[in-house]
């Protein structure tokens, strides 16, 4: 980050990483979590995105810790159901 890095911990679960066919395809994204102290402007989540990754940060005293998996959870489900794709080049 830039102005104000926060530092914090990152939340990796075995599968946080997902790819929506059993290999990587143009277009997969791997989803991680990182928790943080505070975020700029008072922010509960920030994505970061990058060919093949979308981080998001969460502010640790906003977010739940069950909302941070829920979070998970959910992009996971998008991902394999091709309803989050990365439009990188090369992405399909």
């Amino acid at each position: 980050m830039a102005d104000g890095e926060i530092t914090g911990s990152r939340i990796e679960p075995s599968d946080a990483g997902v790819s929506a066919s059993g290999g990587s395809e143009p277009g997969d994204v791997q989803i991680d979590v990182e928790l943080r102290d505070g975020l700029p402007g008072g922010r509960a989540f920030i994505a970061v995105e990058q060919d093949g990754l979308v981080t998001w940060l969460a502010d640790k005293n906003k977010v739940p810790e069950q909302a941070v998996g829920d979070l998970l959870a959910e992009m996971r489900s998008m991902v394999r159901q091709r309803g989050w794709v990365q439009n990188w080049s090369g992405a399909s």
